[in-house]
């Protein structure tokens, strides 16, 4: 191990199992010359992740889908919306939170008319969580947030955290991160349907991963007015199961072409200051 100096700051370039940290006041930190500003497991290697281990104590888990977004948006929408957040809200986070790799697939039955869609069982979901959540409790991590996506996924994530919180003794919580900012999705969306490939998400899209949008195929949700599943999709008093070509003929609701990337901004910043002050919280909850 050797010492070089960069301006004021004395940047320690490490060797193997001799492991040296510093912080800039920035909270950024230094590890092997290189800067960090937010622990990515996928990213490191174990030393590096065992030292983030000693001030990280919530592990941040996100889950997508692969599914059909219509004409005008990757299959890989959900999957890359919870990466990308789970990114920027290790980085408001740190050095208190570390992300897992990333759940690309979810419970999805709805949109296998379409091609490319690939489904869990909500069985399997709840198996995959059931073995990283033991993982990482092997490794000492006792809170995880699972951050999620994918509508589809809620109800199934919802079960697996009750189990999982009982089972290993650890606290879960779980969020469709979106839903932090229902104050500015309800002030700036006006569509009486909207939540898959529509102006929200493309607008998140552009924000978060613009590399996904096919700019030059948006366009409106092909409704099925007068398909039965469709009349009572918005029903706060009863739910009915149904494929996604009964309520549109393109695969996609609302108006994709009212979506921007200041929209996606507003909605973007305003879930991630919700749940950084909810981990906040979290993380030092005495439960």
């Amino acid at each position: 191990m050797h010492k070089e100096t960069n301006g004021n700051l004395d940047l320690l370039i490490l060797t193997p199992y001799n492991l040296y940290y510093k912080y800039f006041e920035s909270g950024y930190e230094v590890r092997g010359g290189i800067i960090m500003d937010a622990y990515v497991l996928k990213d490191m290697t174990w030393p590096e992740i065992e030292k983030a281990f000693e001030t990280a104590n919530v592990a941040l888990i996100p889950i997508g889908a692969q599914e059909q977004h219509g004409f005008h948006l990757a299959e890989g929408c959900d999957s890359y919306r919870a990466e990308a957040f789970c990114s920027l809200l290790a980085k408001r986070a740190f050095p208190k939170v570390v992300v897992a790799p990333t759940i690309n697939y979810g419970v999805s039955p709805h949109h296998m008319d379409f091609p490319g869609t690939i489904t869990l069982k909500p069985e399997t979901l709840i198996a995959l969580l059931d073995d990283i959540v033991h993982s990482l409790t092997r490794h000492g991590i006792k809170k995880f947030l699972f951050i999620n996506a994918h509508g589809g996924n809620s109800a199934t994530i919802s079960v697996a955290a009750e189990k999982l919180a009982r089972a290993y003794d650890v606290e879960i919580a779980h969020t469709k991160f979106v839903d932090a900012a229902k104050d500015v999705i309800n002030k700036e969306i006006d569509s009486t349907y909207f939540g898959h490939a529509c102006e929200r998400e493309i607008s998140e899209c552009l924000y978060m991963v613009p590399e996904i949008v096919r700019n030059n195929f948006i366009e409106k949700g092909d409704m099925n007015e007068d398909s039965f599943a469709l009349k009572y999709m918005r029903s706060d008093f009863v739910k009915v199961v149904y494929q996604f070509k009964e309520i549109t003929n393109n695969g996609n609701i609302g108006d994709g072409t009212k979506g921007s990337q200041e929209l996606g901004e507003k909605i973007i910043e305003k879930s991630l200051d919700v749940l950084h002050e909810f981990i906040e919280d979290f993380s030092t909850s005495n439960r």
